[in-house]
């Protein structure tokens, strides 16, 4: 190989790292954060809470009720991922209990197993678009999909206030509106 084609290799090598290793190494999001909030229609309360452990993984914990004997409760570990700068993949695996409105057979709530996949993305400075999509199975012939689209604005690095449009089989279609504390 000449010294010519052997530079343009070392360059091409040497741009790569340069433009992937930032995107390799680090987030575009905190997952270290506490999230209260309220849905409407049906109108309840609702929290999430997620910890960074290490690099590209957390746990998280979920729960929410309308206050007519009914909860939804998970808890579980997932993982995040740069795409790119802008744009980061997410997703975890949670053990659910799950007890709905006038459901007299289960006084504990049923317990359920799902996994979610989504999508965070800077569209703005200041602001966020995310959607994740996943499944919560009770059983076999009992298999519900969740369904979000939402948004949020970044008014600090420590305060964030956000909008999702829930449809999914848990709860009717329904809107939650939080605000996310980085921690």
């Amino acid at each position: 190989m000449n010294t010519r084609k052997r530079t343009r290799v070392i360059r091409t090598i040497a741009l790569s790292f340069g433009l992937f290793s930032a995107a390799a190494s680090a987030t575009n999001f905190n997952y270290t954060n506490l999230e209260v909030g309220f849905t409407s229609n049906p109108s309840g309360l609702a929290a999430k809470a997620r910890l960074a452990f290490m690099d590209g993984a957390h746990f998280i914990v979920n729960g929410s009720s309308q206050f007519e004997g009914d909860w939804i409760a998970s808890g579980g570990a997932g993982f995040h991922a740069p795409i790119n700068g802008f744009v980061d993949v997410h997703g975890d695996a949670q053990v659910y209990s799950v007890k709905f409105p006038q459901d007299d057979k289960h006084d504990w709530g049923e317990l359920a197993y799902g996994v979610n996949i989504g999508v965070r993305a800077w569209v703005l400075p200041q602001m966020e678009a995310n959607i994740l999509v996943g499944q919560v199975a009770f059983d076999s012939d009992d298999t519900r999909s969740v369904v979000e689209i939402g948004g949020r604005f970044h008014s600090t690095d420590a305060l964030s206030l956000g909008g999702v449009y829930r449809f999914n089989g848990l709860y009717k279609e329904q809107f939650y509106l939080n605000v996310r504390f980085e921690l």
